[in-house]
């Protein structure tokens, strides 16, 4: 160590390097900065460069070549007069030192001469004493705080797409003619509508919705609810009827979609969808049957359930944890089960 220690103090701090000078003139001559290195003024170069942007490179490739030919008489001149002049902030230093000394030396003869007098030392003592604990250095702000409550999200009272928002990715997704932009929120807010779906199947461009509910929340508290059930003119499958107890009769004196699609688009507004596993499935059939018409935020509560380290994060298992008894796979029931983990999640991740 103390071998390189002396190689980088001779080859770089005490003395400078030609053949460095060189690689600094190779890679980065443009900028001037073999200049800087040998003190030549190599501003005027960067100057050049970043003010003329193209034109400044050809300009200082001549004057590159020259400096080429002169880096060894500038090397030598260097190591020649390797005492730099003394610059404006070592003259401060060194008349600040100089003053010191002369404080330092006129205090200790004031002391000789205070040394006869007994009352004099005690109160100089007494002064000395006041202005070293005065010295003392205090923390700026010397009160401590204990906090005594959990950590939480500040949500954000109202939602407006056109501002900032904390958001994990973003995807368009295609409907008809239009781009319809999703915005995937981290920040739980206090204003948003939960929106849940039962459909035919998994496929967003086979399968009917035949259940949308939603449940507006401002300011966390409920007021107002959707729930419709929609007529997919066919017949559903046992699998179905069993798995979200709607029979076909319901369906069959359901509403149909397009009369309904105004009102449930006025309904949530401007304000964010919250849905569990809404960025995988609900989001895809709502824009699949043009519920979604404008960009959109979402926030999705699978995530959230994912952090109670469950057996698994589906809404079932997560209505046990929570103490909920209502019907799955019911969207009305399943809103207000995702509402249930959303404020879970905001009082205590």
């Amino acid at each position: 160590m103390k071998k390189i220690k002396n190689f980088i103090e001779k080859n770089f701090i005490k003395s400078k390097n030609i053949w460095l000078a060189y690689l600094l003139a190779i890679f980065f001559g443009t900028f001037g900065l073999h200049r800087f290195y040998l003190k030549k003024n190599g501003l005027k170069m960067l100057l050049i460069t970043v003010l003329t942007l193209g034109v400044g490179v050809i300009i200082t490739y001549p004057m590159l070549i020259l400096d080429l030919i002169r880096i060894p008489s500038w090397v030598e001149e260097c190591n020649e007069n390797n005492l730099t002049p003394p610059t404006e902030k070592n003259i401060q230093t060194n008349q600040s030192n100089k003053h010191i000394n002369n404080t330092v030396t006129s205090t200790n003869t004031l002391s000789e001469s205070l040394s006869t007098s007994s009352s004099l030392n005690n109160s100089l003592g007494a002064n000395i004493e006041e202005t070293n604990s005065s010295n003392i250095d205090r923390p700026r702000n010397s009160q401590v705080i204990n906090y005594d409550f959990k950590p939480k999200l500040q949500p954000v009272m109202e939602f407006k797409p056109k501002t900032k928002m904390k958001k994990k990715s973003t995807r368009t997704k295609t409907n008809s003619s239009k781009t319809i932009k999703i915005s995937r929120l981290r920040k739980l807010r206090d204003d948003y509508v939960v929106v849940d779906i039962e459909t035919t199947g998994l496929s967003p461009s086979e399968d009917k919705i035949i259940q949308l509910s939603a449940i507006k929340y401002i300011d966390n508290k409920e007021i107002a609810v959707f729930n419709e059930y929609i007529n997919p003119h066919t017949k559903l499958s046992d699998f179905i009827i069993n798995l979200t107890g709607i029979n076909q009769d319901a369906v069959d004196h359901g509403k149909e979609l397009n009369d309904i699609k105004d009102d449930f688009i006025s309904f949530y507004g401007d304000l964010p969808l919250v849905g569990h596993y809404i960025n995988g499935f609900d989001i895809k059939f709502l824009i699949a049957n043009n519920l979604v018409i404008k960009n959109v935020a979402t926030i999705d509560t699978l995530p959230l359930a994912r952090k109670l380290d469950l057996e698994n994060a589906k809404l079932p298992t997560v209505k046990k944890f929570l103490g909920i008894n209502n019907n799955s796979h019911d969207s009305l029931d399943d809103c207000h089960t995702t509402n249930a983990l959303y404020q879970f999640a905001k009082e205590n991740f």
